[in-house]
């Protein structure tokens, strides 16, 4: 079908030649039949498709049917068909693999029933038919499946379970082919041999195995007549495959002999000459077929871990900048530990600087030896600014006080700078955790699960384009929403609009620029599907001083794991200064949480920024909203704080807790809470300039059952604390607003 997409740019004309072939296909496999035995291949394809492509899957059987004289033949399976596509009318478009299995095997199992009592159903025939439904079943199901996975717009993946839905629907699809007979040729054999030569050529030996075994079941599955030559597939698949960096004319060659020697070793019979020959001109069809662009735009199946070292590679080099500040922090302090000064014992400093070039030296020290050390004593227990007086009959008695408190104010300040070193020794550590946990959590990221076929077609698509990517990935939720995280070398002007547009005209999937970002010679661009939930925001502030700056920030923000950040910081005090400490705050948390570094370690380097970054005693508070925009799980982060209201259903509740803020101790701990939230819900994120006598009239705002504007409500709470403060808010005042809400697909 994407093959239909790149050939028509109208959605009519797509649409047209959809039915069409779903149409033909209709045709070919309504007389599909194992074992000689007809089987609902139609009513579990009709059950797994749209309602209009179910009706075509009807109308199409029909006419088999009538022009092949069979209609009496098959009464039970048109019933059966007619069921499913009523059912499938009836429901709708809703794509559930399971919804889709058990329509086909519940109307397989009323056509069974009503004709059983009807007496048209003797004997063993019952056994027969009852069959049908467990293979109606699982044929609905692993279509559904296989159709899931089309609908992202990407080539089918061959990993895990989707390996094994599209290995049965690719056998039911061949047996069906291969009991189809034109005169002389079997559609079905020619496109086994064109399609084993084609995974060979592509994928090598295992392609060659895989899609030749599975040919071969197909074939003994509709007639097993054929025996000699489905018993070959496998081996001739392998062998072409170890061939399949050879030209075409080369690996088809490989091919026909050893298929040949296969047909010659076992019963030569007319239908295994004749599948042979069937084989052969498919290997003919596989020399003007252009098979890599056929199977790149249909499946994607690698072995190589390359795509994912690149982007672990990108990865580590954007965390590496973002801890480039602990790095620069750890040189300073060691600088700082190689200047620190010895504290000297006092009274034998002083005794060594003064008295031991003293004329008196030994009257003093040995004949009044125990009067001179009590008042030396004396004098070293003293206050730094306490006025002591020298032993009796010191010659310098001046410059003895004089050097006791030089010495004690030295060793003063030796003593601050070294409990600031420790201090500091301790920042250390805590960076050097910190930055082991980070690591540690990016280790862990490169564990999860990227679909590698899907990430490698997107770097394809946008190379062809021009575009020069280091590294893609591609991820899904649990609930199927996509992530494309892409690493873009900067090597000419390239903006995230435009890339985002080149992979929606390609996949045909709407796509949301998450994230951008650019670091040295390289941006990042995080694209993600509609789904989950949506957070609208809003915001307003008010100064203390209309001629200066309002002192808190703000900032709204999501990462690559599809996580939405709400954050409010407000610096100490007001004006332009707390407003650069609430900024700083915010930008290194933001770049920190953004190059994947969980909200409480982002905080913690935040915290050892603002303790060193100068000498003066300067703090700002942050509070943090983290939302999962899957879930719609709110988790709350708070360091120094205003509270926080949240409405949920019809409850508004207050989260509050007294907490230090970032820069004021080495170990910032905040408090931390989480709440389920659902769509319809409201978040107000609150500054410290904001009274409690404020929480009964936001209450009501949110309580209010009338249409609400995010943006109004934000400015109304900001203008009623103008109000209430008569102009002039004691505090700077700010109010960041979110509603939580459904995330859907924009409309044409």
């Amino acid at each position: 079908m994407r093959l239909v997409d790149q050939m028509f740019q109208k959605p009519q004309a797509v649409q047209a030649v959809r039915l069409i072939i779903c149409a033909l296909s209709a045709c070919l496999i309504a007389s599909a039949r194992l074992g000689g035995v007809l089987i609902p291949l139609p009513t579990a394809f009709a059950a797994a498709l749209p309602p209009m492509y179910a009706l075509v899957m009807l109308a199409g059987s029909l006419f088999t049917y009538f022009l092949s004289g069979s209609i009496s033949y098959a009464p039970m399976l048109i019933c059966a068909l007619v069921l499913a596509v009523l059912a499938r009318w009836v429901l709708g478009e809703r794509n559930r693999p399971l919804l889709a299995a058990s329509i086909a095997g519940t109307s397989t199992l009323i056509s069974v029933v009503m004709f059983g009592f009807a007496g048209l159903v003797e004997g063993a025939d019952w056994m027969v038919w009852l069959i049908g439904v467990p293979v109606s079943f699982g044929l609905a199901y692993c279509a559904g499946q296989v159709r899931l996975c089309c609908e992202y717009g990407f080539p089918l993946r061959l990993h895990g379970k989707d390996g094994l839905y599209c290995g049965v629907c690719y056998v039911a699809l061949m047996a069906a082919l291969c009991s189809a007979d034109l005169v002389l040729l079997n559609i079905g054999q020619i496109l086994s041999g064109f399609l084993t030569l084609a995974a060979a050529r592509r994928y090598r030996t295992a392609g060659g195995v895989i899609c030749g075994t599975l040919s071969a079941a197909a074939i003994l599955l509709a007639d097993g007549k054929a025996v000699g030559f489905a018993a070959v597939l496998g081996i001739a698949g392998a062998v072409s495959g170890c061939f399949g960096n050879w030209k075409k004319g080369g690996v088809f060659a490989v091919y026909q002999v050893v298929c040949g020697f296969g047909v010659l070793l076992t019963a030569r019979t007319a239908d295994t000459m004749q599948a042979w020959l069937n084989g052969m001109i498919g290997g003919l069809l596989f020399l003007f077929v252009p098979v890599s662009q056929l199977a790149d735009s249909l499946l994607y199946w690698t072995d190589t871990d390359t795509d994912l070292a690149a982007l672990s590679g990108a990865r580590m080099e954007f965390l590496s900048g973002a801890i480039g500040e602990v790095r620069k922090g750890a040189e300073r302090i060691v600088q700082m530990l190689e200047q620190s000064e010895p504290v000297y014992e006092p009274a034998a400093r002083v005794s060594e600087l003064v008295c031991s070039r003293c004329s008196s030296y030994t009257t003093c020290w040995e004949t009044e030896e125990t009067r001179t050390k009590q008042c030396f004593r004396k004098m070293a227990d003293a206050g730094v600014l306490e006025h002591t007086d020298g032993p009796e009959g010191c010659l310098k008695p001046e410059r003895l006080t004089e050097e006791f408190y030089r010495v004690k104010r030295r060793n003063a300040f030796a003593c601050y700078d070294a409990a600031k070193l420790r201090d500091t020794q301790e920042l250390l550590f805590s960076q050097l955790q910190i930055s082991e946990m980070l690591l540690r959590r990016s280790a862990g990221r490169m564990q999860q699960e990227y679909h590698r076929e899907q990430s490698r077609c997107i770097k394809d698509m946008l190379e062809r384009f021009g575009i020069p990517v280091r590294a893609a990935a591609v991820h899904y939720s649990p609930s199927r929403r996509m992530t494309i995280e892409l690493y873009l070398r900067l090597g000419k002007d390239l903006e995230a609009d435009t890339v985002t547009e080149y992979l929606q005209d390609m996949l045909r999937i709407p796509l949301e620029c998450k994230e951008v970002r650019v670091r040295n010679s390289e941006q990042r661009i995080v694209l993600r599907s509609f789904g989950g939930y949506r957070v609208e925001t809003a915001a307003a502030q008010c100064a203390v001083h209309e001629d200066e700056p309002c002192g808190d920030s703000f900032s709204t923000f999501s990462d690559s794991e599809g996580n939405f950040y709400l954050a409010v910081s407000d610096g100490m005090g007001s004006g332009r200064l707390a407003a650069v400490d609430a900024k700083l705050v915010l930008h290194h948390f933001k770049e920190l949480v953004q190059s994947g570094m969980d909200c409480e370690d982002a905080a913690k380097i935040v915290n050892a920024v603002m303790l060193t970054k100068s000498g003066e005693e300067r703090f700002a508070t942050l509070d943090v909203v983290k939302i999962d925009t899957e879930t719609a799980e709110m988790r709350l982060y708070k360091y120094g704080a205003g509270p926080t209201l949240v409405k949920h259903g019809d409850h508004v509740t207050v989260c509050q807790a007294a907490t230090n803020p970032i820069g004021i101790l080495p170990n910032a701990e905040p408090y931390s809470t989480a709440l389920k939230l659902e769509a319809g819900d409201f978040i107000f994120l609150l500054s410290d300039g904001l009274d409690e006598k404020m929480f009964p009239y936001i209450r009501r705002r949110l309580l209010d059952d009338g249409e609400q504007d995010l943006q109004s409500l934000a400015h109304a709470v900001c203008a009623k604390a103008q109000r209430d403060a008569k102009g002039a808010p004691r505090d700077d005042v700010t109010v960041l607003a979110a509603y939580i809400g459904k995330d859907c697909e924009p409309s044409d």
